[in-house]
């Protein structure tokens, strides 16, 4: 049971959840998952690989400037042209750093992610319709329990 259905907390009844009454559970189609598509599975793998590597580059970045702050102080005082310290030109490529991996994320899902999203989207679609037209033509050929109305 989860903690928004709780009873006399005044939450809203799970619907997947066996109570009283008819069972409301949805109907489960006899359709292959996408989830279950070999196309879906590479997408979510390179999907959460990048994002792995995404985060690892953006804490990395992040904690050498911070250790550096802490424990190298002298060498992020540093002048580094004019009025700028290493300390100021680190903490600027820090928006440098996330701008570089905002970029990189619009190219991975441009190349990698999109072309396999729109294939997936089309089968999908192609099994909706045809699953539209099935159900279609048994409505049409099933034989019908009382072909006309008594006065």
């Amino acid at each position: 049971m989860s903690r928004h259905s709780t009873p006399g907390l005044g939450g809203p009844p799970n619907p997947f959840e066996a109570g009283p009454g008819p069972s409301r559970r949805p109907s489960v189609s006899h359709r292959p998952s996408v989830s279950r598509q070999p196309a879906y599975q590479s997408l979510r793998r390179r999907h959460r690989r990048f994002g792995v590597r995404a985060t690892a580059v953006a804490v990395g970045g992040f904690l050498l400037y911070v250790l550096l702050s802490s424990f190298a102080p002298g060498l992020m005082n540093t002048p580094a042209s004019g009025h700028l310290t290493v300390g100021l030109a680190l903490g600027l490529g820090q928006f440098a750093l996330m701008g570089l991996i905002v970029w990189r994320y619009l190219v991975h899902m441009r190349t990698r992610v999109t072309p396999v999203v729109r294939g997936l989207r089309g089968l999908v679609r192609h099994q909706a319709s045809t699953e539209r037209e099935r159900a279609a033509f048994e409505a049409r050929t099933a034989p019908r329990e009382e072909e006309f109305r008594p006065w």
